[in-house]
């Protein structure tokens, strides 16, 4: 038992600084940059390898400046940095002894980016990290990954996995630990077919070298593996869904590596409501940079990392060292954060009350309440309680205009440790959200039954809609081919969903998914309680078992809201 309780203790540790961390800079950088395709376009136009070589000998990033990179990052309040030091086509974007494909000996620039970013990171304070692909390598004649192989240089048959990863897979990552400093974290990427014996092997030799190095779970695609939860490409989870540390990738566009067609970016407003809602959560925000085949970080992104570094130099006590929102589901005007016995009211620009705010469940007495960035001012607090149905609410006075950019934080100081009901209660606009991933669900016959409790605050008619997260090119009627059924309050009411509104701004959903809601019915509550609701769907599924493929799914079920409409 001591031994186990010690591991724990050592993995909390090792957390500790990612954990109050929660921005970092993520960095898609390679000979793929020459092309402006994206960082897959080797294997997308199925490029050889020896002309992908001649590529390298054109890769000349002369206007790479380390310290520009490193100030970027610092300015935009972000803490750590993860750079790709091998992505799938195999080049080492450092001087690698083990194989001979990198940036110093294959191309004209002679320079290892990597020990210069080492260096600008320790100036200032910037924990470097690497990212390394060490399943897929499509330069590698042996590398064999369960999908995505070079098939049109290298046959299948003739595949030893074990010479790759024994010599340059192990070898490369050996090198990255022993030759940079202290590392802040390995962050691996897509591990199919690799073996649990294998992933041991890896994960006990970065212990060995460096025993404080974070390990993200893609290490392996065997559950519980790495010391956090990476999760899938842009994607936000709901409250609840991890049961330990996570953290969402996230490009500022729609591409990763640099894309001279790409121009969707995120605005600076979107991101800044993005990192918090992530926080609120619990989770920590990687957001990826793609710099050109010349060493540059696109304008686009220097300045809205700039303007997100900027709010958060005012209200960064509400985001860094913060925990999540005592919540158990996402407000409709915003995200919450907590830190000792201070409530930190994250409120969207957009969705900024006219004169009041009202928050319902919190069974604490608010001793002061302002603005995070003007405590001298203090806001008149109206807290009430109906013991009849156990409902907390609370009345926030405010100015009449948010005092900051894009988020406006409220901080409440409570009197003693944070109380919050963490039931599913009706919120202020009338709503009532319940995730799937916080349900009680059961499975057979194909159709399966997800089960939540929730308390109406007022009677009257609640429209009835599911949350649903579709991918672009996913046909809807091959998902919802069957009829959907809900019972709540003695009523049930059932549908084939239809794709009936479009969320153009969904805080939680993103590329490559859209948010729809579809319309189940109306169902009436005649007086204020607690009530049962149950869904049968197909679409219910509990949550599988070890790492999800984020993307596998064309259309994902995420939640039931109710809103009171009369």
């Amino acid at each position: 038992m001591a031994d186990s309780l010690d591991i724990v203790t050592e993995s909390k540790s090792r957390m500790q600084w990612w954990k109050d961390a929660k921005f970092g800079m993520f960095i898609h950088w390679g000979v793929y940059s020459l092309l402006g395709k994206g960082e897959w376009v080797m294997y997308a136009n199925k490029i050889p390898v020896k002309e992908y070589e001649k590529l390298a000998e054109e890769f000349n990033p002369t206007q790479f400046d380390a310290k520009a990179w490193v100030h970027c990052a610092k300015r935009a309040g972000m803490k750590y940095i993860v750079i790709t030091a091998k992505h799938h086509d195999g080049f080492a974007m450092y001087h690698s002894r083990t194989d001979p494909f990198n940036i110093v000996d294959a191309s004209p620039f002679g320079r290892d980016p990597l020990k210069e970013l080492s260096e600008a990171c320790r100036e200032e304070g910037i924990r470097l990290c690497f990212y390394y692909s060490h399943v897929i390598d499509w330069h590698h004649p042996h590398a064999l990954h369960d999908t995505f192989n070079n098939l049109w240089d290298y046959e299948l048959e003739k595949k030893a996995f074990f010479r790759y990863w024994n010599h340059k897979a192990k070898g490369q990552v050996r090198e990255l630990l022993t030759e940079y400093g202290p590392v802040g974290l390995l962050w691996f990427d897509t591990s199919g077919g690799l073996s649990k014996k294998e992933s041991e092997a890896m994960v006990n030799m970065i212990r060995g070298l460096q025993p404080d190095c974070l390990i993200n779970s893609r290490v392996s695609h065997w559950p519980d593996f790495g010391d956090y939860q990476s999760k899938g490409d842009n994607e936000i989870p709901m409250h609840g869904e991890e049961t330990r540390e996570w953290e969402t990738p996230m490009t500022l566009n729609q591409s990763w590596g640099y894309s001279t067609k790409d121009q969707v970016w995120k605005s600076t407003d979107a991101l800044i409501r993005k990192l918090v809602h992530i926080i609120s959560k619990g989770g920590n925000l990687l957001l990826n940079v793609g710099p050109t085949e010349t060493g540059i970080i696109p304008e686009k992104s220097t300045l809205r990392l700039e303007e997100v570094g900027e709010w958060l130099a005012r209200n960064g006590e509400a985001v860094y060292g913060t925990s999540a929102s005592p919540f158990p589901y996402e407000l409709e005007w915003g995200a919450v954060t907590v830190k000792g016995d201070t409530l930190f009211l994250h409120v969207y620009n957009r969705y900024w009350p006219a004169e009041e705010l009202v928050l319902n469940g919190v069974r604490n007495t608010v001793k002061k309440a302002y603005m995070l960035t003007d405590p001298s001012t203090c806001h008149h607090v109206h807290q009430s309680y109906q013991p009849e149905t156990d409902h907390h609410e609370m009345r926030i006075r405010l100015p009449e205009l948010p005092p900051e950019d894009h988020v406006s934080v409220i901080a409440l100081e409570l009197d003693g440790r944070i109380d919050v009901d963490q039931g599913f209660i009706q919120q202020a606009n009338g709503a009532v959200k319940l995730d799937l991933v916080l349900s009680e669900i059961t499975t057979g016959n194909g159709m399966n039954e997800a089960r939540w409790t929730f308390k109406a605050a007022s009677s009257g008619i609640y429209e009835v809609n599911l949350v649903n997260f579709k991918k672009s090119d996913a046909v809807w009627e091959q998902e919802y081919d069957h009829e959907v059924t809900v019972r709540a309050a003695g009523q049930t009411i059932a549908c084939i969903p239809r794709e009936d509104k479009v969320v153009s701004h969904s805080i939680s959903c993103q590329h490559p998914y859209t948010e729809i809601h579809s319309s189940i019915g109306r169902i009436v509550i005649e007086n204020p309680g607690t009530y049962a609701l149950t869904l049968s769907s197909k679409l219910a599924k509990p949550k599988p078992f070890g790492p999800e493929i984020w993307q596998a799914a064309a259309v994902k079920l995420r939640s039931v809201r109710l809103v009171q409409a009369l």
